[in-house]
C-alpha cells in the first residue's frame, strides 16, 4: 500500500480520462521512491468502474444521496427481518430514485468521455451502484461490483447475525430490464454514438479547413522569405560593387594628393 503522503496523487489517477491512467500511474511510480512497487500494482479500472468513480469525484451530491438511500434501505430491511414494523416501500422508492439519478449522471460522464453507454456497460454500472456502499475505497473502484441478493441474505439468516450486520451487507439486485427497456437503452447508445460521430465529423472538417488555411499562410510566408532573400542577395552584391568603386576612387584620390604634394616641394 502506498504511503498516506501519496493518497492525493493516487486519487488523481482515478479522476483522469481512462486512457491516461497507465502512463500517469507509471510516471507516479517513478517519482514515488520506496512506494514505487505498491503504485505499480494499482490496477487500471474497467470502463464501468471508472464511470462510477467519476460519479464519486465529480458528482458527489448524487453519489452521497445514493449512499444515504442505500443505507436507509439496508437498515429498513434489517429492522423488518428482526420483526420491527418499518416503511419498506418508501425506503425502496427513495433508493430507486437515487439509483436512477446516479445512473443518469454516470451515463452523461460516459458520453462526455466519448464512450457509448452500451446496455452491457450500463448493466455493470447499475449493478455497481446497487452494491454501494461497499467494494473498497470510494472513488478507486477497478472492477464492477455485484450486488448481493436474496440468496446471500438467506445464507446470513442461517447463522448468527444482527440487524447491524445485515445492514452492512444486504443489497437487492435491480429487476431484470424489460425487452423494451433494453431496446430503448440500445437506441440511446446508438444515438449517443451517432451524436458523438457527428461532433467528430464537424471537428474534422474544421481542422481540415484550419490546416488548409495554415498551409496557405505558410506558403505565402515562404514566398515572402524567398523574395526577401533574393533582395538581400542583390543588395549584398550592390554593396560589394559600391565598396569596390569607393576603394578605387579613394586610392586614385590619395595618388593625386601625393603627386600634388610632390610637385609643390620640388
Amino acid at each position: 500500500m502506498a504511503s498516506r503522503g501519496n493518497d492525493t496523487d493516487i486519487d488523481q489517477l482515478y479522476q483522469l480520462p481512462l486512457g491516461d491512467f497507465t502512463a500517469a500511474r507509471n510516471d507516479l511510480a517513478k517519482a514515488a521512491g520506496k512506494d514505487a512497487g505498491a503504485i505499480k500494482t494499482l490496477e487500471k479500472p474497467s470502463v464501468p468502474a471508472w464511470a462510477v468513480n467519476q460519479l464519486y469525484w465529480h458528482d458527489r451530491r448524487g453519489y452521497d444521496k445514493l449512499i444515504q438511500a442505500a443505507e436507509r434501505l439496508r437498515t429498513a430491511h434489517a429492522q423488518s427481518l428482526s420483526g420491527k414494523k418499518v416503511d419498506l416501500a418508501t425506503a425502496e422508492l427513495q433508493h430507486k430514485a437515487a439509483l436512477k439519478t446516479a445512473a443518469d449522471l454516470v451515463r452523461r460522464a460516459l458520453s462526455r468521455a466519448g464512450d457509448p453507454a452500451t446496455p452491457a456497460t450500463m448493466k455493470a454500472v447499475i449493478d455497481t451502484l446497487q452494491a454501494l456502499p461497499g467494494g473498497g475505497t470510494p472513488g478507486r473502484l477497478t472492477r464492477p461490483l455485484a450486488p448481493l441478493g436474496f440468496a446471500a441474505l438467506g445464507a446470513l439468516m442461517k447463522g448468527r447475525t444482527t440487524p447491524r450486520r445485515l445492514a452492512d451487507v444486504v443489497t437487492f439486485a435491480p429487476p431484470k430490464p424489460k425487452p423494451d427497456e433494453v431496446a430503448a437503452e440500445a437506441r440511446r447508445a446508438r444515438d449517443a454514438a451517432a451524436k458523438r460521430l457527428k461532433e467528430l465529423d464537424g471537428q474534422a472538417v474544421r481542422l481540415r479547413k484550419a490546416a488548409a488555411a495554415a498551409r496557405a499562410a505558410f506558403e505565402r510566408a515562404e514566398q515572402t522569405r524567398a523574395g526577401l532573400e533574393d533582395k538581400l542577395q542583390t543588395a549584398a552584391a550592390e554593396m560589394v560593387a559600391r565598396r569596390t568603386d569607393l576603394d578605387r576612387i579613394e586610392r586614385e584620390a590619395r595618388a593625386i594628393d601625393q603627386e600634388r604634394a610632390n610637385l609643390k616641394t620640388s
